[in-house]
């Protein structure tokens, strides 16, 4: 079984892709890693990574000209051969939008999963990550408060997430797509745990359902990774985002938030829907165009 795991960065990927692991190896499928074949392997072991495991996990981008494997944001090379590079692995994790090769890319997995979270959870995570320690290390700016960063760069991380988020779900039914809820980890473990088997095609019996939710607890993880795992809840930008930033949220992802069930407004239950209203996704882009015409 070959697995392509995606979803727009500070969704949950991470989460994700420890489970899916999990999973696999509980099953008795191979996990087979492709960086750990190549010669920066060793060398990459001793960088000042993000989390410990980060050189070994099978990271791909993928733009209109090129697929490209990498290790966090510092290493980087081609895939001359995707083929050859698929042989072996049997688990890729992408942050990459859609794009004309993405197609193909989706044709040579037996399975697909994209997990989403409530956008403005992900662009508070997204900011708390861009101004960390690590980042600025690799990557200097010069606002390293996140609240500072979030104020000034909301309308793009939102934006992003919007066009991200559409594509994959436009493409969820003729890809064979399933989409995972970092909400519905959270909220209910085993709920969302059994959907995943169900599409994956795996069987677990209890104790090791419930061995596993207690290996993927939030707080299990970030003992382990914590440059990495900061808070592991939902709704707080509840709290945190200020009534400009909501009501501009509004504005650019309303119609993809109320289309994915999340609140509307502070105040609201947290809730996410796992079955869409309705496959009408011209219908969907022209409601979010038309929200966004308020911007200009």
């Amino acid at each position: 079984m070959k697995i392509l795991q995606g979803g727009a960065p500070k969704c949950g990927n991470f989460w994700l892709y420890q489970i899916l692991q999990q999973l696999l190896r509980k099953t008795g499928h191979d996990t087979t890693s492709f960086m750990k074949q190549q010669p920066i392997y060793e060398l990459a072991k001793t960088w000042d990574l993000n989390y410990p495991s980060q050189a070994s996990i099978d990271v791909l981008d993928v733009t209109d000209l090129q697929y490209s494997y990498r290790i966090s944001s510092i290493f980087r090379m081609p895939v001359e051969d995707l083929d050859n590079y698929l042989a072996q692995t049997n688990h890729v994790w992408t942050h990459s939008p859609v794009c004309k090769r993405s197609g193909d890319l989706f044709n040579h997995f037996d399975k697909k999963v994209y997990i989403l979270r409530d956008p403005r959870d992900r662009a508070i995570s997204a900011a708390r990550y861009y101004t960390s320690a690590y980042m600025l290390k690799y990557y200097p700016q010069e606002e390293k408060d996140p609240k500072q960063f979030l104020e000034e760069n909301f309308d793009k991380l939102l934006q992003e997430w919007v066009w991200h988020v559409y594509d994959h779900l436009r493409l969820r039914q003729p890809h064979n797509i399933h989409i995972a809820f970092y909400e519905g980890f959270l909220m209910d473990f085993q709920q969302e745990l059994e959907r995943l088997l169900q599409y994956l095609g795996l069987a677990l019996n209890q104790a090791e359902r419930e061995q596993l939710e207690v290996a993927m607890q939030f707080d299990t993880l970030k003992k382990e990774n914590p440059k990495h795992l900061k808070k592991g809840t939902s709704g707080y930008w509840m709290d945190q985002l200020t009534p400009a930033q909501i009501e501009k949220a509004e504005v650019i992802a309303g119609p993809l938030i109320r289309f994915l069930g999340y609140p509307s407004a502070p105040g609201q239950a947290m809730t996410y829907s796992t079955e869409p209203p309705h496959q009408n996704f011209e219908q969907l882009k022209q409601e979010i165009i038309a929200s966004q015409e308020a911007l200009y």
